[in-house]
């Protein structure tokens, strides 16, 4: 099924269709493009639509991708199958044209990643033939300028050369002539020239007999002949029978390569077919650029919430734009038939805008399915009409109405007899050309038999009972275009849901007619008419309040969606911000705590060695400040490996003092300012530890509890041992190695003293890891371990607590 030629033109897609013709590169395709015609076919519409959204989705990312190189050769291969053999330019373009569908297809489907993401896009280059035989046949014996090559074969080849000697050969002997100083005498000229194919030279009539040979013709004048001398004449045979056996080697070679063509007409077929479709959806891609069209949806069946809506067909159309008119003066237009309504019956001033808006839907219809893409905002939808009908025409002058509501009658006929409810029906000046009181009678007649009909349709009238009548029938919907009474113009924007008014007494008022006219005009009006008049100004009066109200709650729906977005990014600036703090605080305390480790190890190594200092220090005081030190070294041990999993209350504290105790909440330690430092930083003594932080980190004590001190009975001072890493990497390691390198690594920690360590066995197949794992949980000298946070290494990173 296939939607009537009269209705194209009417709805004007011949434009559309030459205009999207000028956006093709091959001529094939723009052929195409000028016949294109709408699918009736659901899976046809979304195919097309599917390609012209991948054809758009690939010129975004590669601009300069086109069609080039190839060449119409539908009239060589019409030759090829008459029987008439190919010249050399006409297989020229032959080999252009396989070798430009060689490029296409290496274009896109070299690339693994498009094949997946434009899989219609490939499906439809793949089916380009490849003729590598014919190419490079093709290629062996025609030159890019159609010229026949020495390679086309290797006959060819040794004629050319025997051609060439003999040539050569020949032209000697007549400048040996030519230098001759019997000879030179006789000559009009010493120049070497041709007559019908043969070289000859310009002998004076008078000393004819100086120059024995043939006369091929004679100067005009009779002064001179033109001589083939006889001493030339076998060797210019010679040259004339190469150059015969040359062209009958090349006919040879063309009645072949003639033959190659026609044998594979049925591909090449395929390869112009195809490639001007690709060069036609890249067409419809780049129409849609320059429109700055979107994909519509295709509806197929929808459930109405309405029962005087449409079972399965939609037409919703969002800020939808005419294409052809200039873009500076088109003003988008929303329509919607099918949800709550079947039929739009659309009302208003004459040039308002009434039939611009019927050929928007209508055109926007038929580029839907002809797989364009439409000028309208993106979520537009539309079904596919197995059947359009538009009667759209200016009305004509009083002489013509008879025939205008003929033709007019004889249309609705049609429509009435063919249309169903897949049909899209488009009418202007419903029942128009009549009596108006006969005319709105036959309107509201035909509105009924359209509904019955269950179609979709747009209607223009300017009939005051057909505004009546749709008001309060299901399936109808009013509409009205805006018209400005200030300006006396119309401004064509669509309103839903409210009639419009003719104005005609208020355009007349205000264009100058005198008062007592329309004081009498307005006597004549009926009393219903002006009370609906009446209703409908109050009704606009609303729904110009409304629209007042609704762009101000969008004002205002907008000014907190920007406030939104700056509380989010003042809000991410503060975490970052808190992070970088806690990471600063983090890797202070870490330094910290090397320092602490350094010092228990020294202790551990005093305690061990106490026999030798029996003497100078009692062991017992060393023993109880090792243990001290080691108690206090572990719980910030474990305060620093718990991070605060919510954002701290941030207090500033500009009074601060040296003196004054402190807590610092992101680290869940307290202690004392021992140091007002730059830039709002301050110095804090945590046990034996400093702290540098914030100032904005810190707050102080709640109860005022004095910071605990480390003590300070026992102070030793002893070269550092050689410490021990926090960390140990047995990424990549075999278990057999993995093993014994964390055995020693134990064992030294637990002599350094080290109360947390931190094994690096990776993630990988996991095994490193449960090796790690069984070895902890026999160790004597641990006392538990865990994986570590997400953000220090999840899965591939054991920290291992020691027991003291």
């Amino acid at each position: 099924m296939v939607i009537a030629p009269d209705v194209l033109v009417t709805l004007e897609f011949d434009k559309v269709r030459e205009i999207l013709a000028q956006h093709c590169q091959f001529s094939v395709a723009a052929e195409y493009a000028r016949s294109l015609v709408p699918a009736t076919d659901v899976d046809q519409v979304k195919l097309a639509l599917a390609l012209t959204r991948e054809a758009v989705s690939l010129l975004r990312e590669q601009p300069r991708l086109s069609i080039g190189g190839f060449r119409d050769i539908r009239p060589v291969l019409m030759r090829a199958r008459q029987g008439q053999l190919l010249d050399p330019p006409a297989l020229r373009d032959v080999f252009d044209t396989v070798e430009a569908g060689r490029v296409l297809r290496g274009q896109l489907l070299r690339h693994d990643e498009w094949r997946t993401r434009f899989p219609q896009l490939s499906a439809m280059i793949a089916r380009i033939p490849e003729l590598p035989q014919l190419a490079a046949s093709l290629e062996r014996a025609i030159g890019p300028r159609g010229e026949i090559l020495d390679t086309a074969s290797a006959k060819l080849a040794e004629i050319r050369r025997e051609a060439s000697a003999a040539h050569e050969r020949l032209l000697e002997r007549l400048r040996r002539l030519l230098n001759d100083p019997h000879v030179q005498p006789a000559l009009q000229e010493p120049i070497i020239t041709q007559r019908d194919g043969r070289y000859v030279i310009p002998v004076r009539a008078d000393r004819r007999q100086a120059v024995p040979g043939i006369t091929h013709d004679v100067s005009a004048s009779g002064q001179t002949l033109f001589v083939e001398p006889f001493s030339v004449i076998d060797l210019t045979n010679r040259w004339r029978e190469l150059l015969a056996a040359e062209e009958h080697e090349i006919q040879r070679i063309l009645r072949q390569l003639t033959e190659a063509v026609l044998a594979a007409e049925p591909a090449l077929q395929t390869l112009i077919e195809v490639a001007a479709q690709c060069d036609l959806t890249f067409a419809k891609a780049r129409l849609a650029a320059h429109w700055r069209a979107t994909e519509p949806e295709i509806v197929e069946a929808a459930a109405s919430t309405s029962p005087a809506g449409h079972p399965t067909h939609r037409l919703n159309l969002k800020q939808a734009r005419h294409p052809l008119l200039p873009p500076e003066t088109v003003v988008p237009i929303d329509l919607a038939l099918g949800e709550q309504y079947r039929i739009l019956v659309i009302t208003g001033p004459n040039t308002g805008g009434k039939t611009v808006a019927l050929k928007t839907a209508g055109l926007l219809a038929l580029m839907a399915q002809s797989g364009l893409f439409i000028p309208a905002a993106p979520g537009s939808q539309l079904s596919v009409f197995t059947k359009m009908f538009a009667d759209i025409g200016d009305e004509q002058s009083i002489e013509q109405n008879l025939s205008t509501f003929s033709a007019h009658m004889r249309r609705m006929r049609d429509v009435l007899a063919q249309a169903d409810q897949s049909s899209l029906v488009l009418i202007d000046e419903l029942a128009a050309g009549t009596d108006p009181q006969e005319g709105a009678a036959l309107a509201r007649a035909l509105l009924r038999a359209l509904l019955d009909r269950w179609v979709l349709g747009i209607v223009t009238t300017h009939y005051p009972e057909v505004k009546a009548f749709a008001a309060v029938t299901p399936g109808l919907e009013n509409a009205s275009v805006e018209f400005d009474l200030q300006t006396l113009s119309p401004t064509y924007r669509l309103i839903l849901g409210i009639p419009g008014q003719s104005n005609a007494l208020v355009i007349a008022e205000r264009l100058g007619l005198p008062r007592d006219v329309l004081e009498e005009a307005r006597r004549y009006v009926a009393p219903d008419a002006a009370q609906l008049e009446t209703l409908l100004a109050e009704m606009r009066r609303r729904l110009a309040a409304a629209e007042k109200t609704l762009q101000e709650a969008q004002r205002i729906r907008d000014d907190a969606e920007r406030m939104r977005r700056q509380a989010e990014e003042r809000l991410h600036e503060a975490e970052q911000r808190y992070a970088e703090a806690w990471n600063a605080a983090y890797a202070d305390l870490e330094a910290e705590l090397t320092q602490a480790r350094e010092l228990v190890k020294t202790l551990r190594r005093q305690l061990s060695q106490a026999d030798r200092f029996a003497a100078t220090m009692p062991t017992s005081a060393l023993s109880d400040e090792a243990t001290k030190v080691e108690q206090q070294l572990r719980q910030i041990q474990r305060r620093v490996r718990t991070r605060p999993r919510s954002h701290p209350q941030v207090m500033t504290s500009p009074g601060l003092r040296v003196g004054d105790v402190v807590d610092i909440p992101s680290l869940g330690l307290r202690g004392e300012v021992v140091a007002l430092l730059e830039e709002d930083q301050v110095e804090v003594q945590v046990g034996s530890f400093r702290v540098r932080q914030p100032r904005s980190a810190v707050r102080p004590a709640a109860d005022g509890t004095p910071a605990r001190q480390p003590s300070s009975s026992t102070r030793v001072k002893v070269p550092p041992p050689p410490s021990v890493p926090l960390e140990l990497h047995l990424r990549g390691m075999r278990v057999a190695e993995a093993l014994p390198a964390l055995e020693r690594y134990l064992d030294d920690a637990i002599r350094a003293g080290l109360p947390w360590v931190r094994i690096v066995h990776g993630k990988g197949t996991g095994t490193i890891r449960e090796v790690v794992h069984q070895v902890l949980r026999e160790h004597p000298a641990v006392d538990h371990f865990e994986l570590a946070q997400p953000h220090e290494g999840g899965a591939g990173v054991t920290i291992v607590y020691l027991k003291g």
